[in-house]
């Protein structure tokens, strides 16, 4: 815009010096215009010089050219091309005009040196903003990858850690109540003294009580530390089957989901095994805003029994399913799918 604004500007003070006929003028100032439209099409040095070469040639039988020179003098940018200039010098001496003509030549000059340096460094700050903005990026996917791998860090650890505790709760804890519990029963076997007999019930109801809050912290700890992704991923490695795993599920799944998923694959994999000849296996595990998602779909081909009744193991599916409030689906066709929704509600 910066470029068309100065060119304008020596248009119209070519048209404002220039005594020629109006017929010559008009010829003159639309072929200056075309050629300096050309350029800004092609936009190189040699097809500058070609132009002014031969608008210069024009300027020999059309005079009044040289007042609009200054127009093309703007986009002259390779000192190698300068001697092309000596025509249109030669004919404003010879027209009486080398004076403007110099002045406006040099003006023209100068400006399309300060128009091509304010491009030059227009492109340099936007490139750098280019540069910067995908720097930027780069650096916030590495964040981003950083924090991700310092919360599935800090998450292994917490389940580590809660499988120690449940386990030393249980190696420890737990057995002193047993043997407490046993001996408590040994008690109420050999006491005689009908006064104690209530006391030693309370005592032995009070720790079988404990006991049963251990067994069931020691259950829902071991539940909580379970590593979706890692078991499945044992799963993959323990089968001959190629499994395509796509896995899109957050270390916060609540234990119940994360068992009852990994326990429908298990089944799903011992029923390809059992019940089809299949090779490939795609596990789709998705957590959604308001739901979990499971899709299971083998590329075999289910025998009769398959398709027609629900074996033990999918009948326990679906009755884990629905006790989390979730549908499931099974299908025997080009393969056997099965495809499980849980809401996130309720859990």
């Amino acid at each position: 815009m910066t470029t068309l604004l100065a060119k304008l500007l020596f248009l119209l003070i070519g048209l404002y010096t220039a005594r020629e006929p109006e017929p010559q003028i008009i010829i003159a100032l639309l072929l200056a215009v075309t050629i300096s439209a050309l350029f800004q099409y092609f936009k190189s040095a040699k097809a500058t010089a070609i132009g002014i070469g031969l608008y210069s040639a024009v300027c020999f039988f059309l005079p009044v050219g040289i007042y609009f020179f200054p127009v093309l003098m703007i986009d002259l940018s390779d000192r190698r091309h300068y001697p092309i200039l000596l025509i249109p010098v030669f004919i404003a001496w010879q027209e009486g005009h080398l004076v403007w003509f110099t002045l406006t030549m040099v003006l023209a000059f100068i400006s399309g040196h300060l128009l091509r340096q304010v491009s030059a460094l227009t492109s340099a700050y936007t490139n750098l903003q280019d540069s910067h903005t995908e720097q930027s990026l780069i650096l916030r996917h590495k964040n981003n990858a950083l924090l991700e791998t310092q919360n599935k860090i800090a998450s292994l650890a917490t389940l580590q850690e809660r499988t120690r505790i449940a386990r030393d709760i249980h190696d420890n804890i737990g057995h002193i109540l047993v043997r407490g519990i046993l001996l408590v029963g040994v008690l109420k076997t050999a006491n005689k003294a009908q006064a104690l007999a209530e006391s030693i019930a309370a005592i032995d109801s009070t720790l079988k009580e404990a006991m049963d809050s251990i067994r069931k912290a020691v259950h829902d700890w071991k539940d909580e530390a379970v590593d979706l992704y890692e078991s499945v991923g044992k799963l993959r490695d323990s089968t001959t089957l190629d499994i395509d795993l796509q896995y899109d599920v957050s270390e916060q799944t609540p234990a119940d989901v994360k068992l009852c998923f990994l326990i429908v694959i298990k089944e799903a994999l011992t029923n390809a095994a059992k019940h089809s000849n299949a090779t490939v296996i795609r596990i789709a595990l998705q957590e959604h805003p308001s739901l979990y998602q499971l899709l299971i779909k083998d590329n075999g081909s289910s025998d009769e029994s398959h398709k027609v009744s629900k074996g033990m193991g999918l009948a326990n599916i679906e009755e884990r399913i629905l006790a989390l409030g979730g549908t499931c689906t099974f299908e025997s066709q080009k393969g056997f799918r099965i495809f499980i929704s849980i809401p996130k509600e309720g859990l």
